[in-house]
């Protein structure tokens, strides 16, 4: 299955988006990590495992913007991730279903009552969004060799 199927449903929507844009969105995923970490050293596991997230779908939106698309508002972070499940295909199937994941229970920290997340959870969510920022990245300088993004 192809992202085509994401325009033809109106979930992503065709926009052109500078390089030099989609550059500054991976910067600012590393922002984030950066922060999560810090957040970690000092025990708030719960914030820093948001701003993992929040790392992961920064990355995500970039990697859509590189096409020249955006996803409309309305589940925006659920598109995202079928976008780069779609793109980056198989081979990073477990990484995508951790995104998916994460998003779930981000979610429902937000919405939900009485869900926390664990230290060892939070940790391991930091090292798949590192993982996952490392694949965006790479794909995205692959598919644009002629210039230095990053």
């Amino acid at each position: 299955m192809t992202y085509q199927d994401l325009i033809k449903k109106g979930l992503l929507k065709k926009e052109p988006i500078g390089l030099d844009q989609v550059s500054k969105i991976i910067e600012k995923s590393y922002q984030n990590i950066k922060s999560a970490k810090i957040l970690f050293k000092e025990g708030f596991e719960e914030n820093g495992f948001q701003l993992t997230y929040q790392a992961m779908l920064l990355a995500g939106r970039a990697l859509t913007f590189s096409y020249g698309l955006r996803p409309r508002a309305a589940g925006s972070h659920k598109i995202v991730i079928d976008f780069a499940e779609r793109i980056l295909g198989g081979q990073y199937k477990v990484l995508i279903r951790k995104f998916n994941k994460m998003r779930k229970k981000r979610n429902y920290l937000i919405y939900g009552i009485g869900l926390t997340v664990s230290g060892t959870e939070a940790k391991n969510g930091l090292k798949t969004a590192e993982d996952f920022i490392e694949k965006i990245k790479e794909h995205i300088q692959a598919k644009n060799p002629q210039k230095k993004l990053f």
